[in-house]
């Protein structure tokens, strides 16, 4: 199908404002897990320093090495900050912003490369850009995971035009994936989409002498293809690489997930998979997606991180069958029209639920996903009246509010192993790692290099200090080792530190806010 080009700009445009509109906040303040406030405390430091602390070693720019993080997301997001003068927190809504755009523009021109089709460009925009995949770590944070989400498909886009421009776009494909590297350890996941790109130009290659000598039934060929995804499909589940404990419990966590990110259309995507196996005139970009899907099968079984990943897949493979369905009805435009808003509409819907309405899924409290307006106030409070020198400890029990206090307030807690080595908490000298077999599946999936003991030293004092007494010998070393002077409280989680300031200190906390307390550990 074929749009005017007055009717694409609308389209596009229409697109844009809804990502916009979908992004603007229902809740008071910046959202994220620990790992999204330690982007933003490693943002933090790069405007305080100047430089990155946390590189200790040169494969600390990717995260490859203890106590560090891969870098691209703080610079970004920290250069923003000190080039407009605006503070992280609003940073972090307007890029994330940005990027949802970015990639609704980026997932336009990759859709190109596979189907010329101007209605399929158009719902692939729209499915990937408002997918919960998406949407979920590109609204209102500051996370390497959206920003890594956000540049795939610009990278599957410049890989497709490597096949005919390879020098300038095989070039522009490897400064991409180098950032791809340094945005997050899910690069790993780029693997299938090069092997499948390599298979692709090889066999072009080769093609011409291929057929003069044999020729595949297109049945042949779709049963090939057929046992390729079952094969794929049965190695995690029978090896259960990347399977975990239960094969049964990945596979339902796999539909979940996938569901739940990938929007309620899935069946959609197996129609399209399945239309691409036995289509006989198969386009270079339809190769492409149908051999990229298969082998990407086993890493579905990764349920941590894959279906973000293979949120961009599934809405591209989504957007095969509703192109079919509206060939389908060709010449009936008006039935046409109403099926493709009904089914987006259907499918922005789901996305905005879990966007805005999802703070009592499972009884989950709204604290659990964005800083609660209590813990905010205590975190400005910190900020106006404790000195920046000073460091600080939360309840071993709580990193999410640590981290989230520390974020806002920029004085120094002892909080991840990322941020205790940027703020002096370790010394360098003093960290032994060891290296992980290039054979081994935790040398792609952790770390090249890795420490001896499975926490960090930080993260282990931490806890340990969470079940002593504050009096006792072994909280004050703890206490004088890391130059400790005020410890955090977050009244909903109690551990036996905690319960020996309420029971055993004399004076009253410094701040009280009846969810956050602030002690002194002054022990002098």
């Amino acid at each position: 199908m074929k749009f005017s080009n007055r009717s694409k700009y609308l389209l596009l445009a229409l697109l844009a404002l809804l990502n916009i509109l979908i992004r603007i906040p229902s809740i008071p303040h910046e959202r994220g897990s620990p790992d999204e406030f330690t982007m933003h405390i490693l943002a933090n430091s790069l405007s305080m320093f100047g430089e990155a602390r946390w590189w200790i070693h040169p494969s600390s720019v990717f995260g490859f090495y203890p106590y560090s993080y891969a870098s691209a997301s703080p610079f970004a997001f920290s250069g923003i900050s000190q080039c407009t003068g605006i503070s992280l927190e609003w940073i972090a809504w307007i890029f994330c912003t940005l990027l949802g755009i970015f990639v609704m523009f980026s997932a336009y021109i990759m859709a190109e490369q596979i189907k010329n089709d101007d209605l399929f460009k158009f719902l692939v925009a729209f499915t990937v850009s408002l997918s919960l995949g998406v949407l979920n770590y590109l609204t209102w944070q500051i996370s390497a995971r959206g920003f890594f989400i956000s540049l795939l498909p610009f990278f599957i886009y410049l890989l497709l035009k490597s096949h005919i421009f390879a020098v300038r776009f095989g070039t522009l494909t490897f400064i991409s994936f180098i950032l791809l590297m340094a945005t997050h350890h899910y690069y790993a996941f780029t693997l299938p989409i090069i092997f499948s790109f390599i298979i692709l130009v090889i066999f072009y290659k080769l093609k011409g002498y291929i057929t003069k000598f044999i020729r595949f039934p297109d049945i042949l060929v779709s049963v090939i293809l057929i046992i390729m995804f079952f094969g794929m499909f049965s190695i995690p589940f029978f090896t259960r690489i990347f399977a975990g404990d239960s094969r049964y419990d990945a596979l339902h966590l796999m539909l979940e997930n996938t569901i739940r990110y990938s929007g309620p259309f899935f069946l959609f995507a197996m129609v399209g998979l399945s239309y691409l196996m036995f289509k006989h005139d198969r386009e270079y970009g339809e190769w492409f997606l149908l051999f990229t899907s298969i082998f990407f099968i086993p890493f579905m079984y990764i349920n941590t991180y894959a279906h973000y990943f293979a949120t961009v897949l599934i809405c591209t493979l989504i957007c095969i069958a509703l192109v079919n369905i509206a060939k389908a009805c060709e010449g009936k435009r008006k039935r046409v029209f109403a099926i493709i808003i009904i089914i987006l509409l259907l499918f922005v819907s789901f996305s905005g639920f879990y966007q805005h309405w999802r703070t009592n899924i499972g009884g989950k409290k709204p604290c659990q996903w964005y800083i609660e307006d209590a813990t905010y106030k205590s975190a400005l409070w910190i900020k106006d009246n404790i000195n920046e020198n000073k460091r600080m400890i939360g309840s071993s029990q709580s990193d999410l509010t640590s981290t989230r206090v520390f974020a806002i307030s920029e004085v120094p807690t002892l909080v991840m192993p990322e941020a205790d080595i940027t703020y002096g908490f370790v010394n360098v000298s003093n960290i032994k790692v060891t290296k992980n077999s290039p054979l081994s599946e935790e040398f792609y999936m952790d770390n090249p290099y890795v420490l001896p003991d499975i926490y960090a030293e930080t993260t282990s004092a931490k806890w340990y200090l969470g079940s002593l007494d504050v009096d006792s010998k072994a909280a004050k070393r703890i206490i004088h080792r890391y130059n400790l002077s005020y410890y955090i409280e977050d009244r909903p989680f109690q551990d036996t530190f905690t319960r020996s300031l309420r029971e055993e200190r004399k004076p009253v906390p410094v701040y009280d806010n009846r969810r956050i307390r602030i002690w002194c550990l002054d022990l002098r």
